[in-house]
């Protein structure tokens, strides 16, 4: 997307949109968000991120204290398959 493009866009934002439009450019032009992670702020990755939320509180996830713990709980799940091969 060029300059030009993106000053399109804003001038195309729904008065309501402007005040959050604003805060996630300023806090990409301040530092304090990753441009190239701009993509986590986006309406459809804030719902993925809810519904993880939502599983995780409703007992539908596991969580690892560590990346050996995780292999190690992968590396389980997948040894039947393997003495298949």
């Amino acid at each position: 997307m060029t300059r030009a493009e993106l000053h399109e866009m804003v001038d195309r934002l729904p008065d309501e949109a402007v005040d959050g439009a604003a805060v996630l450019l300023e806090e990409i032009t301040a530092g304090r968000i990753d441009p190239d992670q701009a993509w986590f702020w986006t309406g459809e990755w804030q719902s993925m991120e809810r519904e993880a939320e939502e599983d995780h509180l409703a007992g539908r996830a596991t969580a690892y204290g560590s990346d050996e713990e995780f292999l190690a709980a992968l590396d389980a799940r997948t040894k039947p398959l393997d003495a298949n091969a």
